[in-house]
């Protein structure tokens, strides 16, 4: 897999990944975005799959990581662009609207 990062103007990075989401690949994924999220503090994270030909569900639970890493540092999250096979294996495993909807970071009441 390929992971090609771009910050855009308004704060925010993308993450744009090429090829396959599977075991082999996942730990790269978290790599990129721990260290985007500690060295770039971006406003949002995007993660663009356009390109993204298969993801496992290795790679469903790297990118709910990210998710939640993204909110932990106080960052807006969203997967753009599942097509193909990685969009039908996110409605399978009942991701879809949870990653591709804009989330931010969750505020707990009381603390």
């Amino acid at each position: 897999m390929n992971i090609v990062k771009h910050t855009a103007t308004n704060g925010s990075t993308t993450l744009t990944l090429t090829g396959d989401l599977d075991m082999a690949t996942a730990d790269l994924l978290d790599q990129h975005v721990t260290s985007t999220l500690t060295e770039a503090r971006p406003a949002g994270l995007v993660i663009d799959v356009t390109n993204l030909h298969f993801c496992d569900s290795t790679g469903v639970h790297a990118l709910i990581r990210a998710r939640r890493q993204a909110h932990q540092h106080g960052t807006t999250f969203q997967v753009t662009n599942p097509k193909g096979i990685t969009r039908r294996t996110f409605q399978i495993t009942g991701v879809l609207e949870v990653l591709t909807a804009r989330s931010g970071p969750r505020t707990v009441a009381g603390g």
